[in-house]
């Protein structure tokens, strides 16, 4: 009879949880639309590109509007102007080397953007900081899954892989790193991987030390297969960089039940009208980039990683 009983009370009980799923449609008010600037000016060849767009009310499920017909340029401190131009109307500005040589980012440098856009001028500034080389990349077969593994559908046994790269000597390195697997870079929030010198947070007990075992172990979000590439991007940023991607990661992961109020992300691109209105998110950086790639080759896996 108690467990005939106690069977009826948890019946009643779904039940009555199944009664509470109502829909309810929050009543969001708008606010004034900003523009929304992506743009990493780096040390690499080739193209560079800055995205604007407009920002979205909270709820929307639509495509950001692209912003179109701006004048973006980016001038360097040696007084160079490089100009930016969105060809296709996507939003999408580029500028466009004159020869492989002809190299935008610096080292040491500081940059500026400037973007005009409907009667209103943004600017933004960034020191491209420097970045040291990646050593290695090691790996070793596992026949469980890494411990950043997640989902039901990801390798059960394959290689994980950590690489090794030593921070430079000087407090306040700030870097991203950044992990591809067969030329697909890992882009979820939980592959948003930052570093000060060689830890995680900021503090001065990393600096000059090789990178810490977590960042290390960072670049495997999942086990690796006999013939994938790995490559690993260290991108240097300077430390308000770094806040931004913190406060990022941050937002993005605030879910669940105990989530807590969301707080604004930082922004470093300013209207240089002070009286107006008419706001930007988002952020323009600039970074300096090493990177290594190998093929998973079981002749060439490690016993065990080194400390």
């Amino acid at each position: 009879m108690k467990s005939f009983i106690k069977h009826i009370g948890s019946l009643l009980l779904g039940l009555s949880l199944m009664s509470c799923e109502d829909v309810i449609q929050l009543d969001v008010p708008e606010t004034e639309k900003y523009l929304v600037v992506e743009g990493t000016i780096t040390d690499q060849a080739g193209e560079q590109i800055i995205k604007l767009s407009e920002s979205q009310a909270l709820l929307s499920s639509d495509m950001p509007k692209a912003i179109t017909n701006a004048v973006v340029k980016v001038t360097d401190n040696t007084g160079k102007v490089y100009e930016f131009k969105d060809t296709q109307n996507q939003g999408i500005y580029k500028w466009t080397p004159s020869s492989a040589n002809d190299i935008m980012g610096k080292i040491g440098n500081t940059y500026t953007l400037q973007v005009t856009s409907a009667g209103e001028t943004f600017k933004a500034i960034s020191e491209l900081r420097r970045v040291p080389k990646i050593d290695s990349i090691v790996y070793k077969y596992e026949d469980s899954p890494s411990p950043n593994q997640t989902g039901d559908d990801k390798p059960k046994e394959g290689y994980e892989a950590n690489f090794y790269a030593n921070d430079f000597v000087g407090v306040g390195d700030c870097y991203r790193i950044k992990v591809y697997k067969n030329g697909k870079l890992f882009s979820g929030a939980e592959n948003i991987v930052i570093a000060y010198d060689a830890i995680a947070n900021k503090s001065k007990v990393g600096d000059g030390l090789m990178f810490i075992l977590p960042l290390r172990r960072a670049i495997s979000p999942e086990l690796y297969q006999e013939n994938d590439k790995v490559k690993v991007e260290l991108n240097s940023i300077t430390e308000a960089h770094f806040d931004f991607w913190t406060q990022l990661r941050t937002e993005l992961n605030n879910t669940g039940l105990f989530a807590t109020p969301s707080a604004r992300i930082p922004c470093n691109v300013i209207n240089t009208n002070p009286n107006s209105s008419k706001k930007a998110a988002g952020w323009f950086g600039t970074s300096a980039v090493t990177s290594l790639e190998v093929t998973i080759d079981k002749n060439k896996a490690v016993a065990e990683f080194n400390d």
